[in-house]
């Protein structure tokens, strides 16, 4: 019979179970809402970050591949021209809306080595040592149990098959501060949304992936070795109208749909007056510190 201690952890992982499931419930809608226009707003910055990371990651012609988190395609259609017709790409990405406008991408070019499909990065359903390389572009900080994911990543990767994820470096708060001047306007307010401010926006809300330290940790317990990460520099130059647009095509979408439609416009105007001081002659240059962390499993 389960003591009252047992009882209690068990109690305690079925509502962090329910918790996660309602997360992934959450994140599959916020980026449902931005399938259709994420990269044709988004699409630059993302896809010369998934082009160098399978770079990094060593993808070689031949390889199978599989991508976590494939969103609208930059790491995995990257991923399937380096394997070449002889290789093989995967997808799988909790946004169905995210699965079917990337799969009409595959469809519109015409490849056939590489498919998509709804899955679960923390389960995915392949048998283990399926591919020589999974990728993770700027999504294991947003799924619920990184080190489920990562323990799933080293499963399905053959021996001597290379994992290897980006992140975002720290957030400059001259950037958060527009965020925070529109998340101002939601309802209820942001102090009872604590999941949807800013901060949890920009960084997918999980603080395991904060250091390359912490990163370095979290996959040495998921039984990787040869663990490195390099730090690169990412620069967009954009301008206010159209960052306002990126961040309502980008994963902070479900916080600013909690901004009533009527209280829009002024969410609008108050984010814009704070990235006033940011801009030089109207234009908007951000510098990204983007993480590429790349390890091998023996």
């Amino acid at each position: 019979m389960p003591t009252t201690a047992e009882q209690a952890q068990e109690q305690e992982q079925q509502a962090q179970q329910k918790a996660n499931a309602r997360r992934k419930i959450s994140i599959a809608h916020g980026f449902d809402l931005v399938a259709g226009t994420f990269d044709s707003v988004n699409g630059p910055f993302f896809d010369s970050l998934g082009t160098r990371l399978v770079q990094l990651a060593g993808v070689r012609p031949g390889d199978r591949v599989l991508d976590l988190g494939c969103g609208r395609g930059a790491v995995l259609l990257a991923a399937a021209q380096a394997v070449g017709p002889d290789g093989y790409a995967a997808g799988i990405d909790l946004s169905p809306a995210m699965v079917q406008a990337t799969a009409a991408e595959i469809g519109r070019r015409g490849l056939r080595n590489v498919a998509v499909r709804v899955d679960d990065a923390e389960d995915p359903g392949f048998p283990a040592g399926s591919f020589e390389a999974v990728l993770a572009g700027l999504m294991m900080f947003v799924t619920p149990d990184p080190a489920a994911a990562l323990a799933a990543a080293h499963r399905v990767l053959a021996p001597g098959g290379r994992f290897a994820m980006t992140t975002f470096g720290p957030a400059d708060p001259d950037w958060e501060r527009p965020m925070r001047a529109a998340l101002a306007f939601q309802d209820p307010p942001p102090q009872q949304q604590p999941q949807l401010t800013a901060g949890a926006a920009a960084k997918g809300g999980n603080g395991l992936l904060d250091t390359p330290e912490a990163i370095a940790a979290m996959l040495d317990r998921a039984r990787f070795s040869r663990i490195s990460t390099v730090e690169e520099e990412s620069v967009t130059v954009t301008d206010p109208d159209r960052w306002w647009a990126s961040v309502w095509s980008s994963g902070r979408r479900a916080a600013l749909e909690l901004i009533p439609v009527d209280r829009r416009e002024d969410a609008r105007k108050a984010a814009l007056a704070a990235l006033e001081p940011l801009a030089v002659d109207g234009v908007l240059t951000r510098r990204s510190l983007i993480r590429y962390t790349t390890a091998t499993r023996e």
